[in-house]
């Protein structure tokens, strides 16, 4: 990951130390020869000239291992631990880049990121968090605010305590807005992102239990994520159907706005054109959303509220809306002989349950079809949320239903019990369930592929348009 791809700053070593809360070793020569540093990476691959390398620890590697690769790629610094400076040195011995010592490399990222920002105090700041919808979401307020000035974005799907930082580099002079997405898995992570990007607009799509086997509870989770309605906010923008809301009133000390189809104003309903996306119409304008499915209607209405309270005109909300196209992996709809709905990017309860009950009310002359991959991080309610996807799946009735992962055999077991005729097949092998779904594919259909992100169930896409 790189951080920064727009090559908006230029620091010295001493100055990048500074920011990142640590010292210089090895000092002069090596800092006068590297002179300055144009772009931040955590990955020694992607390190170029000028690039400033920081050292992270992760479960299955130790960036400290890789400080000789970065430089060799260009980098001009590394950032290390305190207690692995003689290492790195040992490793750099004879190169020119310098060496940047903090206490912990993660915390010197995430402190350099946010000096970096501070010295744009003109940005108006957006962020948003949620238990699913907020890439869309981000991608849509993302585009509405282009069109009234200069604005930056999350890239791919960087919204971690380590995403954030790389993401915000970003921010640059001529910069006006910023819509930064900002995911939280465990305690406490809402707090190191808000040390980094403290936004003026927050938005929070839903609360559902993902992640709830790190979190404990759903109001943990509540807890967690409300934070982002911290004292300085000006505004928060909450879905209108969420349960949450009083309790996060309190919880804050702040009123919530909501958004949705009772709530925005201005919306003036909304036709449903299947697997073409939605047609809104918003004071009087109608516009054509590309994405499918009522979440994805939400999204939108989430976006307008927030660009409208930052004083976008409708005409503007209308170009920005329709500008947008549907993110790779999330509700993307995939045409051809075979048809896909590919909304692989990650799962939950909540969306796999919208992106079936959307896949029910659909039109379709041929086929339907779905791939479940298992959804993660659920803890001792996976069970019980995995049965509960089986039930969705009754409610359908898809021409052919494919089960992969171990968490999944609770929906086959469920489904079995509850008499679903239709063909039903589970594996937690991915090449049985290749071979399963080349042998059901038919010019006509219509499949959906959903699971969380270690599933990767993208692998199918390309198997079912051959054989298509």
């Amino acid at each position: 990951m790189t951080g920064n791809p727009s090559g908006s700053f230029v620091y010295s070593i001493r100055r990048a130390a500074s920011m990142a809360g640590g010292f210089v070793y090895l000092g002069k020569d090596r800092a006068r020869k590297a002179r300055t540093i144009t772009s931040v990476s955590i990955d020694s691959r992607t390190c170029v000239p000028g690039s400033l390398f920081v050292a992270l620890r992760g479960e299955r590697s130790d960036g400290h291992d890789f400080v000789a690769q970065a430089v060799h790629n260009g980098a001009r610094a590394v950032i290390v631990e305190t207690g692995k400076v003689a290492r790195a040195a040992h490793a750099l011995e004879g190169q020119c880049a310098a060496i940047i010592a903090v206490n912990d490399t993660l915390k010197g990222l995430q402190a350099f990121a946010a000096a970096h920002v501070a010295q744009y105090p003109h940005v108006t700041k957006v962020g948003v968090t949620g238990s699913c919808g907020k890439t869309t979401t981000k991608e849509l307020v993302g585009s509405i605010l282009s069109c009234m000035g200069e604005t930056v974005r999350t890239p791919g799907n960087l919204n971690s305590e380590i995403g954030l930082p790389l993401s915000v580099l970003q921010v640059g002079p001529t910069t006006e807005f910023g819509v930064f997405e900002m995911g939280v898995d465990h305690i406490g992570e809402m707090d190191a992102m808000l040390d980094v990007w403290r936004p003026d607009y927050g938005i929070l799509t839903n609360i559902g239990i993902s992640h709830v086997g790190k979190m404990g509870t759903i109001e943990n989770i509540a807890r967690e994520k409300s934070k982002l309605f911290h004292p300085g906010v000006r505004k928060g923008f909450v879905d209108e159907s969420c349960e949450w809301i009083p309790w996060m009133e309190r919880e804050r000390n702040c009123s919530l706005r909501k958004f949705g189809p009772a709530s925005t104003h201005g919306f003036g309903g909304a036709e449903d054109l299947g697997l073409d996306g939605w047609n809104i119409s918003y004071q009087g304008n109608k516009m054509h959303l590309r994405c499918v499915g009522e979440h994805s209607l939400l999204d939108a209405l989430a976006a307008i509220d927030v660009a409208r309270e930052i004083g976008a005109s409708a005409s503007q909300i209308k170009d920005g809306i329709e500008r947008m196209e549907p993110v790779v992996g999330r509700s993307e709809v995939i045409s051809g002989d075979v048809t896909i709905i590919g909304d692989y990017y990650n799962a939950s309860v909540d969306s796999t349950g919208r992106i079936l009950d959307y896949l029910g009310g659909v039109r379709w002359q041929g086929g339907k079809k779905v791939v479940l991959g298992s959804m993660k991080e659920l803890g001792e309610l996976s069970a019980c949320a995995h049965e509960s996807i089986g039930r969705k799946i009754l409610a359908i009735n898809p021409q052919s239903t494919f089960l992969f992962g171990n968490e999944m055999e609770s929906a086959w077991k469920l489904l079995r019990q509850r008499g679903y005729s239709e063909k039903l097949f589970f594996t937690d092998d991915f090449d049985e369930l290749e071979n399963a779904v080349q042998h059901d594919v038919s010019k006509g259909d219509l499949f959906l592929l959903k699971g969380s992100r270690s599933m990767a169930m993208e692998r199918l896409v390309p198997v079912i348009r051959s054989i298509g």
